[in-house]
């Protein structure tokens, strides 16, 4: 038996839905978010009150390190692409000694509290230095930094295919000259470091290695409407790109890998797309859990935390809507889940709740106590750290009322965790409150590894992006838009 799954994804542009079909508008350097999908768009239905028989079958095959089928990709990446994982047929397990794993680097008290940050915000140092001065005045704790987004990598990797790719990025995209002397300088302000690594959507990397990438029905590779190629999840050497670029992170000195864009693409010509070893009766949330368990074992085995980030409308829906992220799948696989709750991202009349955007704590309150109820129905250790929403996208414009009232619904839920987002890394302290006792700095950390051979100037690029194009350094400013996540 091959463990792979079902259908289609999600994007950055503002949720819609329609029907109970979720649809997605990616962009650049955003986790997540929903839109209405093409109802010719093949779909799943499992029912979650039946998945507790599904997963009893499934649970023996993920457990022997998810199974895939990566006939179709024959990597040409600089090392050689790994064999194919086989999945043992559900209920014969086969003994294996797990290895050795390293200790769990300790979270922060009371749990994480976090900003997010781009390549181009952590490597600047103006930027850094600001988000620091956020951090060390408030109760946040930890950042999201970009390693990898939308396929450009942000700082030299010690991995073949992204240290390819880099190097083939114009001068000014390279984000973050020196990760070692930005992660001691976040270390020494306490400050717990969280590697974000967009997965599928990878458009150097899809154009440069077809064979890794999703394909068009009348040859060559498929692209979405943005003209973003996906990897193909049943791509065995895309699995070990994105989950060698966590482990490199963790040797410079991050304490977790967070999963983005763990999903299949949807939009675009759906009825294009052709995923080279993809079984007739694969199901698209098979092999997104499989995947997310096999990154799982081995991220945890080099003592790092692992979390993914997922549609806030996961909790609500029965099955994956065809993009792999079937609720009850995904917490069996990860440490935490992210759902991006953002308020803007909900259609209007969803819960009932005219305008959600207009009630922040109320549509929070609603969804992440879905999630709750969804998550208390699974035999997992997983925990809830809601993304929330600090920028505005549609009415009323987002301050420090609104994303007070977003935390303030999550601590009424007994969540202590959150991750703000805001694509220009602009955040609104007054929101947050005071640290108690004055920021802690401590003595210089020596770097994780040695310094990676980059030298790069710490510039924007020379042209603009779309409209949810990140932040760039400050003293380089970078047109920054949507403020939406993929």
């Amino acid at each position: 038996m091959q463990v792979i799954p079902t259908n289609r994804s999600t994007s950055s542009q503002p949720e819609r839905r329609t029907g109970n079909r979720l649809a997605v508008h990616n962009s650049p350097a955003t986790p997540e978010h929903f839109a209405v999908l093409p109802t010719k768009q093949r779909t799943r239905d499992f029912n979650f009150r039946s998945t507790n028989s599904v997963r009893a079958g499934l649970g023996a095959a993920l457990a022997i390190v998810a199974a895939i089928s990566v006939s179709g990709c024959k990597a040409k990446a600089p090392a050689a692409a790994a064999a194919p994982i086989v999945a043992k047929a559900p209920g014969k397990p086969a003994p294996a000694a797990p290895p050795a794993a390293r200790q769990l680097a300790p979270l922060p008290e009371g749990g994480v509290k976090a900003l997010y940050m781009t390549g181009w915000s952590a490597g600047g140092k103006k930027k850094r230095a600001q988000c620091i001065g956020i951090i060390d005045r408030t109760v946040l704790n930890s950042v999201v930094i970009d390693v990898k987004d939308d396929g450009d990598i942000t700082y030299m990797a010690d991995v073949p295919l992204g240290r390819e790719i880099r190097l083939k990025m114009d001068g000014n995209m390279k984000q973050i000259a020196d990760i070692d002397k930005v992660i001691a300088e976040f270390q020494r302000h306490n400050i717990f470091p969280i590697a974000r690594i967009t997965c599928f959507r990878d458009k150097p990397l899809g154009n440069a290695h077809p064979e890794m990438a999703v394909h068009n029905r009348s040859g060559g590779v498929w692209h979405d409407r943005k003209g973003n190629a996906w990897l193909n999840p049943y791509c065995k050497a895309a699995w070990d790109y994105n989950v060698d670029l966590g482990l490199d992170a963790l040797k410079h000195g991050f304490k977790e890998v967070q999963f983005d864009y763990v999903r299949f693409p949807t939009d675009g010509r759906m009825d294009e797309m052709v995923f080279p070893g993809e079984p007739k009766d694969g199901m698209h949330e098979d092999q997104i859990a499989a995947f997310l368990k096999y990154a799982h074992d081995k991220i945890h085995a080099a003592g790092g935390w692992f979390s993914a980030d997922v549609f806030g409308l996961t909790s609500m829906v029965k099955n994956d809507e065809g993009i792999g992220q079937k609720f009850v799948k995904v917490v069996e696989n990860v440490d935490y889940l992210c759902p991006m709750v953002y308020p803007s991202h909900y259609a209007h009349g969803e819960y009932h709740i005219p305008n959600p955007n207009a009630e922040p704590y109320k549509i929070i309150t609603l969804s992440v106590g879905d999630a709750q109820k969804r998550l208390a129905t699974v035999k997992t250790s997983c925990k809830l750290r809601p993304w929330i929403q600090d920028f505005s996208l549609g009415s009323p414009p987002y301050g420090p009322t609104q994303v007070k009232a977003e935390i303030k619904a999550l601590e009424d839920l007994g969540i202590h965790e959150f991750l703000l987002w805001n694509a220009r890394n602009n955040f609104h302290e007054a929101a947050l409150g005071k640290q108690e006792g004055g920021p802690t700095v401590v003595a210089d950390a020596a770097p994780a590894t040695a310094k990676p051979a980059d030298s790069a100037a710490d510039a924007s690029p020379s042209t603009a992006q779309n409209a949810s194009t990140t932040a760039a350094p400050a003293n380089n400013p970078r047109p920054a838009g949507n403020q939406t996540k993929p």
